[in-house]
């Protein structure tokens, strides 16, 4: 695929073959910035805002959140990935 063309323009054949090859991509991690660089996000919606069961919004009708939008954190290791990969996969299972 020519690198100057924009996603719009390309084919469903030539898109799937770019998320194939995205979700192939290996990425090495070397290292880290240690603790004093760590961060993770804290605050954000209030977790009593949404059904827990679907995430969708007690406010807002047809509006799902997920991820670091909601006032839903943990230690480091890993646990906030995971919130927002579990709630992302729960909202996006429930529309």
């Amino acid at each position: 695929m020519p690198l100057d063309r924009k996603a719009a323009a390309l084919s469903k054949a030539e898109r799937g073959k770019l998320v194939q090859a995205v979700k192939r991509l290996w990425l090495p991690v070397t290292g880290t910035l240690g603790f004093k660089k760590a961060e993770v996000t804290a605050g954000g919606i209030a977790l009593d805002e949404v059904d827990s069961r679907t995430l969708r919004s007690k406010k807002v009708p047809d509006l799902w959140i997920a991820g670091e939008v909601l006032d839903l954190d943990g230690p480091i290791g890993g646990y906030n990935f995971q919130a927002a990969w579990s709630t992302g996969w729960l909202a996006g299972s429930t529309v």
